[in-house]
């Protein structure tokens, strides 16, 4: 599992970043679809160890 920082739409105007662990790029992205719901993961980055 890799650590991944996504860039949210958490309300109108207003972003955060939150951390996932995930296997890959898609996983990560549907993970954070999945909580704050689709459309709203802005980016996505693999974290370094």
């Amino acid at each position: 599992m890799k650590r991944w920082q996504l860039w949210v739409r958490v309300a109108n105007g207003a972003t955060a970043h939150t951390i996932v662990f995930a296997c890959n790029a898609f996983d990560a992205k549907a993970l954070g679809e999945m909580q704050y719901g689709t459309g709203n993961v802005l980016n996505y980055t693999e974290l370094g160890d």
